[in-house]
């Protein structure tokens, strides 16, 4: 019995795993075309030394707030 609810939990792990991997990599996928596509039409978009900064100031903040 003990086996058998360890195994199921496995299962449970990796399918949580895979989900969140694929979410990952979906999210990623979807901002580069974003970003490429609204670069097309001519919208300004910030770099990624740029968009790196902006992270910073909120885990800054963040820091800060707890």
């Amino acid at each position: 019995m003990r086996r058998h609810a360890l195994n199921l939990l496995r299962a449970v792990a990796r399918r949580l795993w895979r989900a969140a991997l694929r979410a990952v990599v979906a999210g990623l996928v979807f901002a580069v075309c974003l970003a490429v596509a609204l670069r097309l039409m001519g919208v300004p978009v910030p770099g990624p030394e740029e968009l790196l900064d902006e992270f910073e100031g909120v885990s800054r903040l963040a820091e800060i707030l707890s």
